[in-house]
């Protein structure tokens, strides 16, 4: 092996692991992955051009299982472990996604599992799995299935066009390529969480190395001082994205094109001689050994993160992450020689032959697959006992249940609570209250109004507009329709708060397109309604507005003045606790707790300002509503609250607990707000 690919394969898979582990300090460490991407599109294709070269022909079947005999029996062994590992140390309440993505990773389809889960509203903020990282795999090994499909064809076209074999082959791949990357690059600018795990945003990353292998590899012969130059330019290019790149750079995108440039530069270099050449480092024997162990240290390395802390009971501090990093290069080393190296390499029980290959590999994924259906029923059956619980205690809510134990709803005990979590952690992330038929997905402008209650004169007729974090007020104002105490309609959209701002840089570029359209058919639709409607209510998540604290003010002020103006009186509820982490997953690890279990300080809370109340000041006919301390207390914000899971993620509320909070809301809008309708109900 080329010690300057292995001395890149080393610097991604040590880029990735400490990203992982010290995602604060090495925050695009993430971009490990591409020169993996790249380094596979050079070898391959290098590979399969050559038995061309060789043979006028691609033999499928023995390419296939020879990479089944190389990346297969570690990939499933990682799997099974892992399997029996979630089974054993995380709680039912991860069971579900966690099979379902051993499942996916199974059948190398986890990126596309990812992909649609990045896009669903109700899993944007979830936990991740144990086999999350198994997504670049299955993009690799997609691109492993499609890749000598595309060779093939391009020697038929050969033969049929009469053109050289390297021309036909570089047409089609650079046809391909190019198409990939055109792609990828609008997929990042319209649709960026479904872009990062998309197969075809993707390829032209190895499409970039397959084209440098066809193309350019065997007449590029760079003088020595230059190689040593494009050796050192090219690792340090990578190391500068490690380092500066992070969470809110749009990826893969145009920001991709710098570590694939300096993957080719650094294989374009090779290992030049001279003093100030990187060469004796790249050949270093701990670097090649690092590249050896590179592929199992990628798989070792995340279970690990996810299923510790829960062994510990706590979150992971310096030393358990010292001891992941260690215990990866141990358990990389005895896979590659225990697992990897026999298999790759062995002639026992006829595994060279494909059809042998063929039928151990299905047979080993039957039996992963089979081992994690189990587990996800298992799980499957604990949500739904879970949510039955919810369901039954919801019907019938006990004495000081949710918000009514806390201290402004006046003296209320209930010593039954203590022990209850309702809901309880499998049913946490589903009890969000359903009504997805009233809620704006992020890439439409169309309204998707929602009515609830009776309209009559001795009631208000209430509109719920806003963001997520309004919609998460939905389930309590639907309680408050069936008591009978308002009527209600329902304007809502994921990420996009009532404001004449754009959303700040959070937000998904189809909100950021979207947002102004649904919110000039919302403004037409109140003025429309204007006679039939009483109060706005609206609140947001403060993190996805634009500009400083003033800017955002005024921008919401303005859009509700709007309204104001029509003699509509306006609600503006303080944004909630951001917790950083979700308390559900805390809670998890715990037998019992108190208002200081998995809470938040009440100082970190609110990271990012009250908008929406200084909006409310600066606003004639808004009134600012603080329900803050029905949710925090002096010095900390819990996370249970009277028996009840507050938080289903990291920063919206469960619908049991909006459920517990709604007459206190209610109770100090009718107190605030002037001029409602009252009912003797």
């Amino acid at each position: 092996m080329r010690p300057e690919i292995q001395a890149l394969r080393a610097a991604a898979v040590l880029a990735v692991v400490l990203f992982h582990l010290w995602p604060g300090r090495l925050s695009g460490g993430y971009i490990g992955v591409d020169v993996f991407f790249v380094i596979s599109g050079f070898l391959i294709t290098s590979h399969l051009m050559r038995e061309v070269e060789r043979r006028d022909r691609v033999d499928l079947a023995q390419f296939w299982a020879r990479r089944a005999r190389r990346l297969l029996p570690a990939a499933y062994l990682v799997l099974f472990v892992t399997a029996i590992g979630v089974l054993v140390w995380l709680p039912p309440a991860q069971w579900t996604q966690n099979f379902r993505e051993i499942i996916g990773s199974t059948l190398y389809v986890e990126n596309w599992v990812l992909a649609i889960d990045s896009v669903d509203y109700l899993a944007a903020d979830g936990v991740p799995s144990a086999v999350q990282h198994y997504w670049t795999l299955s993009v690799e090994e997609q691109f492993y299935l499609v890749w000598p499909l595309l060779i093939v064809g391009a020697l038929a076209l050969a033969r049929r066009r009469g053109w050289a074999r390297a021309k036909a082959v570089l047409v089609v791949l650079s046809v391909v390529t190019v198409t990939c990357f055109l792609f990828s690059l609008w997929l990042t600018s319209q649709h960026p969480q479904l872009a990062y795990f998309a197969t075809p945003a993707r390829a032209w990353q190895f499409g970039a190395g397959a084209l440098f292998a066809v193309a350019l590899v065997d007449r590029i012969r760079l003088p020595r001082r230059t190689a040593i130059a494009a050796s050192w330019l090219g690792f340090g290019v990578i190391a500068v994205c490690a380092l500066v790149y992070d969470e809110s750079t749009p990826f893969p995108g145009t920001a991709a094109i710098a570590p694939v440039l300096a993957t080719l530069l650094v294989i374009a270099a090779g290992t030049p001689s001279g003093r100030l050449s990187p060469t004796p480092i790249m050949a270093w024997r701990p670097v090649q050994v690092t590249g050896d162990l590179s592929y199992s240290m990628y798989l070792w390395h995340w279970p690990p993160i996810i299923l510790l802390p829960e062994i510990l009971g706590e979150e992971m501090g310096l030393w358990p992450r010292v001891g992941i990093l260690l215990g990866t290069f141990v358990l990389a080393w005895l896979t590659m020689r225990f697992v990897e190296n026999p298999i790759r390499f062995g002639t026992r029980f006829g595994i060279r032959r494909p059809r042998v290959t063929g039928l151990v590999s299905v047979f080993a994924a039957a039996l992963v697959v089979g081992f994690s259906v189990f587990g996800y029923q298992a799980g499957q059956a604990e949500e739904q006992r879970a949510e039955e619980f919810t369901a039954r205690v919801n019907a019938d809510m006990p004495k000081c249940f949710g918000a009514a134990s806390m201290p402004p709803a006046g003296d209320c005990e209930n010593p039954e609570l203590a022990t209850m979590r309702v809901p309880a952690g499998p049913d946490v992330s589903r009890d969000w209250g359903g009504r997805s038929e009233c809620w704006g997905k992020n890439d439409q402008v169309e309204l998707k109004s929602c009515d609830f209650g009776e309209r009559s004169g001795d009631r208000p007729h209430v509109v719920l507009l806003g963001d997520s974090h309004a919609r998460a007020l939905l389930p309590g104002f639907v309680r408050l329709a069936e008591l009978d105490e308002l009527s209600l309609t329902t304007q809502l959209k994921g990420g996009c708060a009532w404001s004449t701002d754009l959303p700040g840089r959070t937000a998904v570029p189809e909100v950021l397109q979207t947002c102004p359209a649904w919110r000039e058919n919302v403004q037409e639709w109140i003025e429309q309604n204007q006679d039939d409607i009483d109060l706005i209510v609206t609140t947001g998540y403060s993190r996805n507005l634009a500009g400083s604290r003033a800017q955002q003010a005024k921008a919401l002020s303005e859009a509700w003045t709007k309204a104001t103006k029509l003699g509509i009186p306006v609600a503006a509820v303080v944004d909630n606790p951001d917790n950083g982490t979700p308390p559900a997953k805390c809670l998890d690890r715990v037998d019992s707790w108190d208002e200081t279990t998995c809470s938040v300080p009440r100082d970190e809370a609110f990271p990012y300002g009250d908008a929406f109340g200084e909006a409310a000041r600066m606003t004639k006919g808004a009134e600012r509503i603080d329900m803050t301390d029905f949710y925090c207390l002096e010095d900390v914000c819990p996370a249970m609250i009277g028996g009840v899971n507050v938080y289903r993620d990291r920063h919206h509320f469960t619908a049991t607990f909006t459920r517990t909070l709604a007459p206190f809301l209610w109770s100090r809008i009718t107190a605030q707000v002037d001029g409602l309708p009252t009912s003797d109900r």
